[in-house]
């Protein structure tokens, strides 16, 4: 798992709240089933009613972050996160242990990417694919938001779905 200095003071500040995720999306889990269509791996909403075009895009990484861009705003109770704001982080940690598992699934090595601003916060996820990247090579240089990258998928090192319940 990577993250940036904001990440980690997310993250230490999290833990001191202890919050409890147990109420945050009462019956209304993240809608993370995964469609491969065309090399691409997208989310299943994605695909039933897609938005964008491949062409619009310079390759299918670009188009995964894009596509499979998951904002927690829609998750969680406007009122809960307007007054704790981590909540919204949380659901994000908590929807990229989802797609963790769902990726688990298939071949390659993934990266989930939570990113938080300490206003809203989004989950995406896309393949690992030479001569592609979504992400600068330090995640320092975001420097308005917190951003925490985990590898996922069959070739994966298997550490990060342990990592992200720890970081919850």
């Amino acid at each position: 798992m990577r993250l940036n200095r904001r990440m980690e003071r997310y993250l230490v500040d999290l833990r001191s709240r202890q919050v409890d995720a147990a109420p945050l999306v009462p019956g209304r889990p993240p809608d993370v089933e995964i469609v491969e269509a065309g090399g691409c791996f997208l989310l299943g909403r994605f695909v039933r009613k897609p938005h964008l075009h491949i062409a619009d895009f310079r390759d299918a990484t670009g188009l995964e972050c894009s596509a499979n861009k998951i904002p927690m705003a829609g998750l969680v109770n406007p009122r809960l996160s307007a007054a704790a704001p981590l909540l919204l982080l949380t659901a994000g940690l908590l929807t990229a242990q989802a797609l963790s598992r769902e990726l688990a699934r298939y071949p390659g090595i993934f990266n989930i990417i939570v990113s938080y601003d300490g206003e809203s916060c989004a989950v995406r996820f896309h393949r690992l694919r030479a001569g592609q990247r979504w992400l600068a090579e330090d995640l320092d240089d975001y420097v308005d938001e917190g951003v925490l990258v985990v590898e996922a998928g069959q070739g994966a090192k298997g550490k990060g779905l342990a990592q992200l319940a720890a970081a919850v």
